[in-house]
């Protein structure tokens, strides 16, 4: 029995990774997942995701919420925040994001297309700028209104694109 114990060991080794890397091709086809997976975030997380996203450690960032979409081709993060001028300013210089007019069909196509299902996504804040722009293969949208200190972001990707 000595002598076989390692030729044991070592085909149970091997059985054992066969089975790890067969496991996820055979879960899909028994337990396929869903068409589109919707997280949403707890508040406290969220600030914290909003201040490194903004590079602002300190940032005074409140009423924070959260909510991430995943599909089979897309993910897509839809961030409403209260904040202060200056970490949002600090984004749009460090993301090199343009200002452009907000109309009707931008609004419709950055910000309501395929929106989370939840009330307090209200992208309409009363403003006629909007900031765009890409960081990596991350689309970014933001709208942010100085005088109410409310703002909206936007960051999807394409995952067809990898």
């Amino acid at each position: 029995m000595k002598t076989y114990l390692p030729q044991i060991l070592m085909g149970l080794v091997i059985l054992f990774g066969i089975g790890l890397t067969v496991t996820p091709f055979v879960a899909e086809n028994f337990f396929p997942a869903s068409e589109a997976e919707v997280r949403q975030a707890k508040s406290r997380d969220v600030v914290q995701a909003l201040k490194t996203i903004f590079q602002s450690p300190d940032g005074d960032i409140s009423d924070a919420r959260a909510i991430h979409k995943k599909t089979a081709d897309s993910k897509t993060a839809w961030f409403s925040f209260r904040s202060v001028r200056k970490p949002v300013q600090s984004f749009i210089h460090a993301r090199k994001l343009e200002q452009k007019e907000l109309s009707e069909e931008i609004l419709n196509q950055a910000f309501f297309k395929n929106a989370p299902p939840v009330s307090w996504w209200q992208p309409d804040l009363g403003t006629e700028t909007y900031f765009t722009g890409e960081d990596n293969m991350n689309k970014l949208h933001l709208i942010y209104n100085s005088r109410t200190k409310r703002g909206v972001l936007v960051i999807s990707t394409s995952l067809n694109n990898k």
